[in-house]
């Protein structure tokens, strides 16, 4: 990695400079060190992208810090937010990780940022993400929910659920009983069936409910 950043009144920006490769089989993400050594993995990027991060100011999206890049379509498939234009690093119920118990610029830019331009690379040669990727919306916030190891996202993953304009369908389809069926229309903007549309969101949901009754929470 060779960042060229100027630190500046709680605004980092420059030209960020990396080589980095992915290894689809064990799903795990390496910075290289020499990106012309000819042994390296055939997923290997190099690239250098105009990038401006700051202190996010509407933290109801996200609480991380914004990330912007310059001379790059900022298209939902490359997972930019449409409203600021800032890029969609992860799910909002992963952040806490970055976050506690203190936020590390390092980890943020090694961990989050780093992967993201990769993508972006990796998107323009190929049409698509490296990685498997969340659907947008609240259905990927249920596909994030199935990947929790505790309750401990459960408010934040509720509060996102609560921003969408589709809530009161969501509210409908966790209160069903004993637990929200299949055929329930999915989230996305499909409608179909949840169980074949965006299963591992209907799982994520499935886990909620059980989440919520165990906690005796009734969502409203």
């Amino acid at each position: 990695m060779s960042p060229d950043l100027a630190f500046t009144d709680q605004v980092v920006e420059g030209d960020l400079g990396f080589s980095a490769s992915y290894d689809r089989a064990t799903n795990t993400f390496v910075l290289l060190n020499d990106p012309h050594d000819g042994r390296l993995p055939a997923e290997s990027l190099t690239g250098s992208f105009r990038v401006r991060i700051r202190e996010r100011i509407d933290k109801s999206v996200s609480r991380l810090p914004s990330l912007h890049i310059e001379k790059i379509e900022h298209t939902p498939q490359r997972h930019f937010n449409q409203q600021d234009k800032s890029a969609c690093l992860c799910s909002p119920l992963e952040e806490q990780e970055f976050l506690q118990p203190a936020f590390c610029f390092p980890k943020y830019l090694q961990q989050l940022v780093i992967p993201f331009l990769y993508g972006q690379l990796y998107v323009t040669a190929n049409g698509h993400w490296p990685w498997a990727e969340y659907e947008h919306g609240s259905a990927g916030i249920f596909e994030a929910y199935s990947k929790t190891k505790d309750q401990t996202s459960l408010d934040e993953c509720l509060r996102q659920l609560r921003r969408d304009t589709g809530w009161p369908a969501i509210r409908a389809a966790l209160m069903q009983k004993p637990h929200m069926k299949g055929h329930t229309p999915c989230f996305c903007a499909k409608k179909d069936h949840i169980r074949r549309c965006h299963p591992a969101a209907w799982q994520g949901a499935l886990r909620l409910q059980k989440d919520l009754n165990s906690l005796g929470i009734v969502v409203s």
